[in-house]
């Protein structure tokens, strides 16, 4: 009774009183602020970014990857290759997920029915993010929107420069400020890094980079700052409330080099890099450099150079093969020669020192491209969505709570890297990679992914290829 007297309270008497037509309008939009307030109250995403749970991102999860079994996955109706994906998915508290494509942002129940669909202010190559009861994204026409998770309904759309780069951003919220980036540089990317309230889409604040931001993926580390990459290597910290500067660390290379990657944070107080070396611009032969700095004031610790380029982001957590704190990347050209070289390597995240490297067999994809890419060229033109996806050579990994490390090929495998051979209990199957004494299990999922392919929460994984999404369940936790 007394949540009744409540609910009716909020009705206006001029809803029962009117004559004039306007009282199923005030009565509906009563309820539909009493609906909003009976809400659970949000406690916290399990996967609300491409990097897992702000602050921090680490790129972990308490989840137990060989616990869960395909559940179900999620396409375009007329064959997977009639629209494209953008990033992967994000997970909320109730686990639904959400998935931008190019036919606009798709959010979908645990079970895998489609909950509602979101026609975006502009096309965008950029996965979404959560916060609170809302979904946060940004567009190619330099817009940001964010609507409500439960109904798809619009609550703001900004908009903050004439355009934004054509990449595949990872744009992040904390503490009620949105960070994400705009007005496309000469060769893609964004120039402009900008704060915005995520209750209205007001601009707090702007930041010029001294190099342009590709795949910008904010980290929060828990306190009022933020931290990025931009696309030669070069590392920031800003105030996330005002944007103010508080430190900057440029590349040490020229202003040639070139990644897709970005950085991540650990739980240590550094910030790990993932980019490319001297002028490197991500090729076959090319070398990356994996390096970490002091978050507190983005001094140089270590560098590791690496074989291959480093076109994707970090991991943090405890692998198997070690006691110590591991950093994991994945090094690997971008597509376009054949017999591309791709590997997954773990290193002591205090000293840079390599714990385990697995190396994957050479790929050369139909028309050296991606996996997927090619075979879908024609269906998506026809669609009238982007032809190709090409993506890096590897998604960006993730650790699960017994140090398996997960990261998606462009060669259309999901890699399950378990670490040394002489700690691996599992059973061997035809799947099974054995590499310099590593462990690892392919799935074949058939395409490409981007790197936020990968997500994880409590009783489930998913992953998105550019054109696929998989949801792993553990039947006992559904």
């Amino acid at each position: 009774m007394d949540l009744l007297r409540c609910m009716l309270a909020l009705v206006p008497a001029t809803a029962y009183l009117c004559d004039d037509g306007t009282c199923h309008t005030n009565l509906s939009a009563s309820f539909l602020q009493m609906q909003k307030m009976l809400r659970p109250t949000v406690t916290e995403h399990p996967w609300p970014h491409a990097r897992g749970k702000a602050p921090h991102q680490f790129g972990n999860t308490q989840e137990v990857w060989t616990d869960h079994k395909l559940s179900w996955s999620y396409h375009h109706p007329d064959g997977r290759f009639h629209n494209i994906m953008a990033g992967g998915p994000v997970i909320d508290v109730d686990k639904n997920l959400y998935l931008m494509s190019g036919k606009g942002l798709i959010a979908l129940s645990p079970s895998g029915d489609v909950r509602w669909t979101y026609e975006t202010p502009g096309p965008s190559n950029n996965e979404v993010t959560l916060h609170g009861d809302l979904v946060l994204g940004t567009t190619k026409e330099g817009n940001a929107f964010a609507v409500d998770r439960h109904t798809g309904k619009t609550q703001w759309v900004t908009k903050l420069a004439k355009d934004a780069g054509g990449d595949c951003g990872y744009p992040a919220a904390f503490k009620d400020v949105f960070v994400v980036g705009a007005q496309q540089g000469d060769f893609g990317g964004n120039r402009l890094v900008m704060g915005l309230k995520t209750g209205s889409g007001e601009k707090l604040w702007e930041y010029e980079v001294d190099q342009p931001v590709w795949n910008l993926t904010p980290l929060f580390p828990g306190d009022d700052t933020v931290a990025f990459m931009d696309f030669s290597g070069g590392i920031y910290r800003l105030g996330l409330k005002n944007g103010t500067q508080i430190w900057r660390t440029p590349a040490r290379e020229s202003h040639d080099s070139f990644s897709d990657g970005g950085a991540g944070l650990g739980p240590n107080g550094f910030m790990y890099s993932c980019s490319n070396f001297k002028d490197s611009t991500g090729q076959e032969g090319q070398q990356g450099v994996a390096r970490a700095y002091k978050l507190s004031d983005g001094s140089l610790q270590w560098e590791r150079i690496l074989s291959s380029p480093c076109n994707s982001y970090p991991a943090v957590g405890h692998v198997k093969g070690s006691d110590a704190l591991a950093v994991v990347v994945t090094p690997g050209s971008f597509m376009g020669q054949p017999g591309l070289h791709g590997s997954v390597l773990a290193l002591d995240a205090a000293t840079g020192k390599d714990i385990w490297e697995f190396h994957a067999k050479p790929y050369s994809g139909v028309g050296n491209q991606a996996a997927g890419d090619m075979e879908g060229a024609l269906t998506r033109h026809s669609e009238g969505v982007q032809e190709i996806c090409l993506p890096a050579h590897w998604s960006a990994p993730i650790i699960d709570a017994q140090g398996t490390v997960l990261a998606a090929r462009s060669d259309g495998n999901l890699y399950q890297v378990f670490g040394p051979e002489t700690q691996f209990s599992g059973s061997k199957e035809d799947t099974t990679q054995v590499n310099s004494g590593v462990v690892a299990k392919l799935l074949d999922v058939k395409s490409a992914s981007l790197h936020g392919a990968l997500a994880a929460a409590p009783g489930m994984f998913a992953m998105s290829t550019c054109d696929t999404l998989f949801v792993f369940q553990n039947g006992e936790r559904r």
